[in-house]
């Protein structure tokens, strides 16, 4: 049974993968607390509505939905195919000891998943199809919510390109 409001906004830690989340029933118009992560996607307000407290509408992001479970099962079995430059670095960001602060779930997962685009294996991203812009370079992008620490992970993702293409200058496919 839903309710009308929430009790408990923040229901997962942000160092740990969400184990749950709020859903929203735009008819009933309550919530529900549901098991799992919520899927990726976005709220647009309702086409031609006039009403205040309008919820929205749901737009999935199917790509994204398509792509987490297989940078988890890339995690999970220790990173396959990644230089040891990009190894070190995501063990030192796994390490919470390595900094005053540990790194957000989110902010991990960000910088795993362009990392996943850009040296997992071939194998691991059939069927993964990154719309290109028609420019020279390839182009990659992270939505990240207001406050979740995109310039921390700006700065890894930084750290992370100068140092493989420092490391390995004859490598042009990856850096």
């Amino acid at each position: 049974m839903g309710q009308a409001k929430i009790d408990h906004l923040i229901i997962n830690s942000p160092y740990v993968e969400p184990k749950c989340h709020w859903h929203y029933d735009r008819k009933a118009r309550t919530f529900e607390k549901e098991e799992g992560r919520r899927p990726a996607g976005y709220v647009v307000a309702t086409p031609n509505s006039k009403d205040f407290d309008d919820p929205g509408v749901f737009v999935p992001l199917p790509l994204v939905n398509k792509i987490r479970p297989r940078v988890n099962k890339w995690r999970e079995s220790n990173y396959p195919g990644i230089t040891s430059i990009t190894k070190r670095l995501l063990e030192h960001w796994n390490d919470s000891q390595q900094r005053q602060y540990p790194l957000f779930f989110c902010q991990l997962e960000a910088m795993e998943t362009l990392i996943w685009l850009i040296e997992a294996p071939a194998s691991e991203k059939v069927g993964i199809d990154i719309p290109k812009d028609g420019g020279e370079f390839v182009r990659l992008c992270s939505k990240m919510a207001t406050g979740s620490g995109k310039t921390v992970v700006m700065a890894a993702l930084i750290a992370w390109q100068v140092l493989n293409k420092v490391t390995y200058p004859q490598d042009t496919q990856l850096f």
